[in-house]
């Protein structure tokens, strides 16, 4: 399966837009990255304020380029400061996302709001190439870092990703140790594999999307035969891979996603729209991980299940 990507929203000032866009570069490594000047990230006819609340909601992570845009006078002083909406911009994402979630890029010399101070944020040198990469790495060990350790969110597909593995998965793994022998045109089939066929988008209904997948690799419906139950699956039997019998699934209950990411957006028109397609994307992403966290535990899972591409 390909590598899931989590998807994150960079912002700053217009000032220190060419520093946001070297922090996607180094950024790219591990996420899909989306700038805030990025067509289709901003809703038309939405306030600034009103945006930025949803693709809190939207996105995994939030990333803030914090310049040296403004001077002020603080205590007397005359002090470097970020631009105002970048600070505001970065506590919406931390209030919606979590301090895990939601991170500050700081300019070397910038003074940052006191309710910062002790705070480890990393800084940078704006003229410094290898001074900004060393800032994006600090955050992107720890993304990877979540990211892959199993922290759930609570988006739709934790919940459908949770119950396909024990309503189904998880009954067909302990059946795939006590089926018996499956003959077909002479042959005989008794290891069997189990993949689980993730959909490259959520466009048309996933049964039908199925369906195509199994015809179109000439798949042989079957079914997997148990002392106690039989289970109605799609085979390839390949001859040359016996004893190994391999079948397919692709979720249908990820059916009715995109219909509810519709709703969430309002939708009233036909078509799809850029922060759709990265809502869809992110709640694939999320099915697939939770699901390989959940085979994870299970010695006979990890055997037996693989969650691959469509293709």
């Amino acid at each position: 399966m390909k590598d899931l990507k989590p998807k994150i929203f960079i912002g700053s000032s217009t000032a220190g837009y060419k520093i946001a866009e070297k922090v996607k570069k180094y950024l790219e490594t591990v996420c899909d990255c989306f700038l805030w000047q990025d067509k289709g990230v901003w809703e038309t006819n939405r306030s600034t304020f009103d945006n930025l609340l949803r693709m809190a909601s939207y996105f995994d992570y939030g990333i803030f380029v914090a310049t040296g845009d403004d001077l002020t006078f603080t205590n007397d002083k005359l002090v470097i400061e970020p631009r105002d909406n970048v600070i505001l911009e970065m506590s919406l994402f931390l209030g919606a996302m979590g301090r895990d979630k939601s991170f500050l890029l700081v300019e070397e010399g910038v003074k940052l709001p006191s309710d910062f101070n002790g705070i480890f944020m990393p800084r940078f040198k704006k003229d410094n190439e290898d001074s900004i990469k060393e800032a994006c790495e600090t955050y992107i060990i720890k993304i990877e870092e979540y990211y892959k350790s199993g922290h759930l969110s609570l988006y739709p597909t934790t919940a459908l990703a949770i119950g396909y593995y024990k309503n189904f998965i998880a009954n067909l793994v302990e059946s795939v140790q006590i089926a018996m022998p499956l003959e077909f045109d002479g042959i005989h089939y008794s290891d069997f594999k189990i993949k689980v066929v993730m959909p490259n988008d959520l466009k048309g209904l996933i049964r039908q999307k199925a369906d195509l997948f199994y015809k179109k690799h000439k798949l042989t419906e079957n079914a997997l035969k148990t002392q106690y139950r039989n289970h109605p699956a799609w085979f390839r039997l390949d001859p040359a891979s016996a004893p190994v019998a391999t079948m397919y699934d692709m979720p249908s209950t990820l059916t009715g996603i995109d219909d509810a990411i519709e709703m969430i957006l309002q939708k009233n028109f036909q078509g799809r729209t850029t922060i759709q397609e990265i809502i869809e994307q992110r709640e694939l992403n999320n099915f697939s991980r939770v699901l390989q966290i959940l085979i994870d535990k299970s010695p006979y899972a990890q055997r037996s299940v693989e969650i691959i591409s469509e293709f």
